[in-house]
């Protein structure tokens, strides 16, 4: 069973309320290189949390060699039952998704104790992975590997003098990699395009994780994982990659065995040399507004629908009213009000933070994203170039934040027009700063297919199409399939319109027929 969720189709105001809870510590707000981690808590153990999170992350971009340096946003709540009221689903323990608008994760302080082998920082460690791998802009992983690879590092161990041990057992999986009906090599490497049936889900993640362990730890078969993702990249089906890197697959598949029924699994050590993480914490108290608006803020970021929206923004418009000059706090009203279509309102509470700050990101997005409503409705070509210019003065404030790339980019696609070449050269900067958005993704793949950089434009599509939560069923699968005959732009440009795939933005989104990927990780 997955521990990732559909985040934002979900969400209820009765979670809004769950929250509402008389406060302990009081809000805390930490500050790393790569984090905002909010929690309820005390100062000590938010601290060391949020330096933990930068070791595990600096440790990952180390075994990966990324050089991005997006920030991500944690809200720690309580129990797993306020993760599962946030959620709406019973078998949900943390989950993580990364959007151009905000990357963030939601985790609960601590798990049950009836849950053995498995901690809330080992979910959150899972789900942050996912976001790592997706953000390797040079190469994606099939859908086994990320879930063996998530797995694997999720249950990082840290020492004293900063060293980060990797590969420690995970019992949480012990059954299942021991079980009478485990996959054999065979049957996992083809799993991207021959899904697990429901039942057969946990093979992903348990044998996904003991032929990660045994290709990357044991030292046995040094270069081959590596080897075996490089083919895959190159289009080469699975199998055919399967067999050249590994070869025999029925010798592999005794190796393993013999591997997981041995006395003991072999761990690996990064040195904190090589990791080199920046543990440098800033810790403040929040304001009163701020820790007011928080239970709403968190529902507000964890997504909303139609139903949910309306009262959601209703119930925090006290608060808003109350503290009209907290900028924290009329930015999360900004985007309350947006969602439940109160526009007037949205522009007001972002009128009120510009007031105060002229070059907040999210007030001038935000107030973009009305003028562009507008537009829609009205079909008034004045109202997008206010939004664009919005949207650009939103880019000039921080030219490294990747949503007003995507809503500029975006304001074409909904007007029915083509991207020009600056939008087109935004797109490609905004999933360079946060490629593990897979809809950045599909808005990228969309825009090298319209200058004909098809190869490149299949390196956006593939981690889409392969994303191991969807079974490789969804349109953007496809797509990939038809690059992979060797179609031509045209033909490509035709199918994509055919799939409801060209038309991809945030302000007149299509209908797919079939399960589109979400923003998780």
């Amino acid at each position: 069973m997955g521990i990732r969720i559909l985040v934002g189709l979900v969400a209820s105001t009765a979670a809004a309320l769950a929250f509402a809870a008389p406060a302990r510590a009081g809000w805390l707000e930490a500050r790393s290189k790569h984090f905002v981690v909010y929690g309820d808590l005390a100062e000590a153990e938010l601290r060391d949390k949020t330096q933990k999170l930068e070791r595990y992350d600096a440790a990952l971009r180390a075994q990966f060699g990324l050089t991005t340096e997006d920030v991500a946003t944690i809200y720690m709540v309580d129990s797993l039952d306020d993760i599962r009221r946030l959620s709406g689903r019973a078998g949900v323990g943390a989950y993580y998704r990364s959007s151009a608008q905000e990357s963030h994760g939601f985790v609960p302080r601590r798990l049950p104790r009836e849950i053995p082998g498995m901690t809330a920082d080992t979910v959150l460690y899972h789900e942050y992975t996912h976001h790592i791998l997706l953000s390797n802009t040079s190469q994606y992983f099939p859908g086994w590997a990320t879930e063996g690879l998530a797995e694997l590092f999720s249950t990082a161990r840290f020492a004293d003098n900063g060293d980060v041990i990797i590969g420690a057992p995970n019992e949480s999986r012990g059954y299942a990699m021991n079980g009478l009906s485990a996959w054999s090599v065979k049957r996992l490497i083809e799993s991207d395009i021959n899904p697990p049936k429901q039942t057969e889900r946990i093979e992903l993640y348990s044998r996904g994780w003991l032929l990660c362990h045994y290709l990357l730890i044991s030292g046995n078969r040094p270069g081959q994982f590596a080897k075996y993702v490089e083919l895959i990249n190159k289009g080469v089906t699975p199998l055919q990659a399967g067999q050249t890197a590994f070869g025999d697959l029925g010798k592999l598949d005794s190796e393993v065995e013999r591997y997981v029924r041995g006395r003991s699994l072999q761990t690996s050590l990064l040195s904190a040399n090589k990791i080199k993480a920046d543990t440098n914490v800033a810790v403040r108290k929040m304001t009163a507004g701020e820790a007011a608006i928080m239970p709403y803020r968190m529902v507000s970021a964890n997504g909303v629908t139609e139903k949910t929206a309306e009262s959601l923004a209703e119930k925090a418009s006290a608060i808003g009213a109350r503290y009209p000059g907290d900028i924290f706090v009329q930015r999360a009203m900004a985007e309350m009000e947006y969602d439940s279509k109160h526009y007037e309102a949205a522009e007001a509470a972002a009128n009120r933070v510009l007031a105060v700050d002229p070059k907040n990101v999210m007030a001038l997005a935000y107030k973009g994203r009305v003028h562009a409503q507008r537009a829609l409705k009205g079909k008034d070509a004045n109202e997008w170039r206010e939004a664009r210019r919005l949207f650009l003065a939103a880019n000039q404030a921080n030219p490294d934040h990747a949503l007003p790339f995507e809503l500029f980019y975006d304001s074409y696609v909904a007007a029915g027009q083509v991207p020009p070449a600056s939008a087109l050269t935004g797109i490609r900067r905004a999933i360079v700063l946060v490629p593990a958005d897979i809809e950045l993704r599909i808005r990228a793949g969309m825009a090298l297919i319209r200058v004909n950089e098809l190869a490149l434009a299949r390196s956006q599509f593939a981690p889409v199409a392969y994303d191991p939560h969807n079974n490789g069923k969804n349109p953007f699968a496809k797509l990939v399939a038809v690059m992979d005959a060797g179609a031509d732009r045209e033909t490509l440009l035709a199918k994509a319109a055919e799939l409801k795939i060209d038309r991809v933005n945030e302000f007149d989104p299509p209908k797919f027929n079939e399960d589109v990927p979400d923003k998780g990780s």
